[in-house]
């Protein structure tokens, strides 16, 4: 199962009191410890599990959340996973993806590198500020495919 990642938001490390890390010894464990390109995998609302990838760099650590997917590999898979036909409806959010994909607690802590691959098709990146949290909402670090149906949020017809 696969498809075009078309959505994310990034979290920093230091000072992001959206990130984990701010109020979590554990968050902050796992980013010194873990290598960049390391899933973490975590419950929110105690009801879905959200993939987020482990990045490190010159300018601080962090984490970017998938947060939606253009289906395109496993789409049945998908939609058995979902009990959603539409194919906007599959993975257009953090937990929706998670659940299409059969993504959770399994996956925590695990190598993503050899799961992505660059695509081909050209996107246009819009950036804007986060959403679904509360908290440091004025960063402008969630990253969307220019025009895409499959983003989270507001809603594009498409089938």
């Amino acid at each position: 199962m696969g498809g075009i990642i078309v959505e994310t938001e990034a979290y920093f490390e230091e000072g992001d009191e959206a990130c984990h890390t701010f109020s979590r010894p554990s968050a902050r464990t796992f980013v010194r410890e873990g290598r960049a390109g390391t899933s973490y995998v975590y419950l929110n609302y105690g009801m879905y599990w959200l993939v987020n990838v482990l990045v490190k760099g010159t300018e601080g650590n962090g984490f970017v959340l998938l947060r939606a997917l253009d289906p395109r590999w496993g789409v049945a898979s998908m939609q058995e996973r979902r009990g959603r036909e539409r194919l906007v409806d599959l993975c257009s959010g953090p937990g929706k993806l998670s659940m299409a994909l059969d993504m959770d607690e399994r996956h925590h802590g695990i190598p993503l590198a050899g799961h992505f691959e660059a695509s081909e098709d050209s996107l246009e990146v819009e950036t804007g500020p986060r959403i679904g949290i509360s908290r440091a909402t004025s960063f402008p670090w969630r990253f969307t495919a220019a025009g895409s149906p499959h983003i989270s949020g507001t809603r594009r017809e498409a089938t």
